[in-house]
């Protein structure tokens, strides 16, 4: 999948809305970071080194919302992008909790045969969020999984958050795979950010399940990291 047939992908929901007045009814956000690994469900797909990365978001009035990602990404040797488009639809609750459901279809330029689609569910509140995962094929591979995951966000103070992340990858069927575990695989993240303006400055400590099997390194990476991150948001 190219960058432009993502971001044509990203839109695609947006003729389901009412057309006269869906673009008016839309906000339209992002952002672009620095990251000094990009690891995935505690994994690295960043090869260690530092990659760029973009979020382009679309968010209607009605709850209807479509987004893409794009990322430096390595496959073994192979240095390229991943590229995530993902749709769906979110409605808030009297209680002030969301739910949400929706699909992604994630691309690697470099390796189309890893590319893969989930869908999601989910709920959220104002300091917490919850999804649970669902891929017929987890990276283009004979495997059905679920990965569900617990995020949390507390604010100290004006100009400090703590933030914490607890995931589970569990395989439903299929053989392992690089990145696809044989029976389950946890990952946690623990940090904490520094917003400064548009710019948010964010430090955490990762780390996975030790498995022996990776995504995309032979011998494997670490299975925990320090990862730095600088992001601008508009």
């Amino acid at each position: 999948m190219t960058l432009r047939a993502a971001a044509l992908a990203c839109i695609a929901i947006l003729p389901l809305l009412p057309w006269r007045h869906a673009m008016a009814q839309t906000d339209f956000s992002g952002s672009v970071a620095l990251q000094s690994d990009y690891r995935y469900r505690g994994q690295s797909l960043g090869d260690g080194q530092v990659v760029p990365q973009l979020t382009l978001n679309l968010d209607h009035v009605s709850g209807w919302y479509a987004g893409l990602f794009a990322s430096g990404a390595a496959m073994g040797d192979l240095n390229g992008y991943k590229v995530q488009a993902y749709g769906g639809y979110a409605l808030r609750l009297r209680s002030g909790w969301s739910v949400e459901a929706g699909c992604s279809r994630s691309s690697y330029t470099q390796l189309h045969f890893v590319d893969f689609n989930e869908c999601y569910a989910g709920a959220s509140a104002e300091r917490f969020t919850t999804r649970l995962y669902y891929s017929p094929r987890y990276f283009g591979h004979h495997a059905r999984t679920l990965y569900g995951e617990v995020n949390l966000f507390y604010p100290v103070h004006p100009s400090f958050n703590l933030i914490a992340h607890a995931g589970l990858l569990h395989t439903l069927s299929g053989m392992a795979w690089p990145g696809v575990p044989a029976g389950s695989r946890h990952d946690y993240k623990l940090g904490a950010s520094v917003p400064l303006g548009n710019w948010t400055i964010q430090l955490a400590r990762e780390q996975t399940q030790d498995d022996g099997i990776r995504y995309n390194h032979y011998p494997p990476r670490p299975a925990r990291a320090w990862v730095l991150s600088s992001t601008y948001s508009f």
